[in-house]
């Protein structure tokens, strides 16, 4: 066998084994790219349930001891959220060397009565001091407690990709942004009332006992056990 013959089938053999390895590559390269994104913006973007400190300040003067109404208002509706979120005490911080600390110090047993009236039990209510850090001005009194919250890790990014831009596999595919449903998770972590909703669903509560009687008598009458409205057929008393 001459060796001009030899060569070719060794080139030839060379340019196979390239290009299957090119092919190869090009594949185990498309698997990494798809599947570093999900495709639900659930997945991309998750609530995550975790605790959280949530507090209020009240200012009482020097020379004033006692609440205003709008601070007996404050701290009910403080003690409602704790009655609804809280994991733990209810804590009141009173300032310590400051010009107002005897009037925050007698404020706080009509601090605690407001709170056990809104639902706080006595044992759930701590009361602790702190240091102000500026000793000639008015400190406040501060209300904390650690609650539940929602909340999502990932920041939503304030530019958008190019959605005219093939140029590789991942927008070729057609699947969605990564910032898609970014927004939409954060508001609903943020407005949810419970966030142990969005992990497990409440008890189902019973029906309303008057309406099951009233449909289960007219039943009984062989009548039609529906609801009629006047003005079901008018959508507003406004124009003509």
């Amino acid at each position: 066998m001459s060796v001009s013959c030899v060569l070719p089938r060794r080139f030839r053999a060379a340019l196979l084994i390239g290009f299957a390895t090119f092919a190869v590559a090009g594949c185990q390269s498309d698997r990494i790219v798809t599947g570093t994104v999900p495709s639900d913006y659930r997945d991309r973007h998750p609530i995550q349930i975790n605790e959280g400190a949530r507090s209020i300040q009240m200012f009482v003067g020097s020379g004033r001891s006692g609440l205003t109404p709008d601070q007996r208002a404050l701290a009910g509706g403080f003690a409602s959220q704790w009655r609804r979120h809280g994991s733990g005490p209810m804590v009141i911080e009173v300032p310590a060397g400051v010009a107002n600390e005897v009037s925050s110090g007698h404020t706080v047993r009509e601090l605690r009565s407001v709170l056990a009236a809104s639902g706080v039990p006595q044992r759930a209510i701590q009361v602790q001091a702190y240091r102000a850090e500026t000793p000639s001005s008015v400190a406040p009194l501060r209300l904390s407690f650690v609650a539940i919250n929602a909340a999502v890790a990932s920041r939503c990014h304030a530019g958008q990709e190019n959605l005219g831009n093939r140029q590789n596999f991942e927008d070729a595919q057609n699947y969605p942004m990564r910032n898609f449903g970014c927004a939409t998770q954060h508001n609903l972590a943020a407005t949810v009332a419970n966030p142990e909703d969005l992990v497990q669903p409440r008890a189902e509560q019973p029906g309303y006992a008057a309406r099951r009687k009233t449909v289960l008598e007219k039943y009984r009458q062989g009548q039609d056990p529906s609801t009629t409205y006047p003005t079901a057929t008018k959508a507003s008393n406004v124009g003509p």
